[in-house]
């Protein structure tokens, strides 16, 4: 009976197929980072909804924090950066209909220097069938990375 316990423990359960829709909406976060990689703007606003807003909240060095808002046309779809590269990891995704957020780690570097880490939280609608980001808001921790690459 004890062999039976323990072969079960052992046992690992089979891996769970990764839903579709969870897939597309990755995909759309993905495919933002990718337009932002390049520079494009078009790209990456082929994935975002009409008034797409953004909020940062950058953490200073004596530990305050400043909060903005703004749009995506009148930042990243007026003039993209240039040298950014941004990528996430260990996403949370959490969707009901046509509504999903996804939350993660993430690095950004500017010309192959990492300037800070933080969490990203998108959210996303399903329109005319496919997944459109509807915002994304961030944390700027430029001391956070040692601790967010663990997660």
């Amino acid at each position: 009976m004890l062999a039976l316990l323990l072969a079960a423990a052992l046992t690992q359960a089979p891996t769970p197929q990764a839903d579709p829709e969870d897939k597309a909406v990755l995909v759309a976060a993905q495919a933002f980072f990718d337009g932002l990689e390049k520079g494009d703007a078009a790209a990456m606003r082929a994935v975002v909804l009409p008034d797409m807003r953004m909020m940062s909240l950058t953490t200073k060095p004596d530990g305050s924090v400043v909060t903005r808002r703004f749009g995506f046309e009148e930042s990243f779809g007026a003039k993209p950066p240039a040298g950014v590269k941004e990528w996430m990891w260990s996403p949370v995704i959490i969707r009901r209909g046509a509504l999903a957020t996804v939350t993660a780690p993430y690095e950004v570097s500017v010309n192959g220097k990492t300037v800070h880490c933080g969490i990203d939280v998108f959210t996303l609608a399903k329109a005319d069938g496919a997944w459109k980001i509807a915002s994304i808001s961030w944390t700027a921790e430029p001391d956070a990375c040692p601790e967010l690459r663990k997660l």
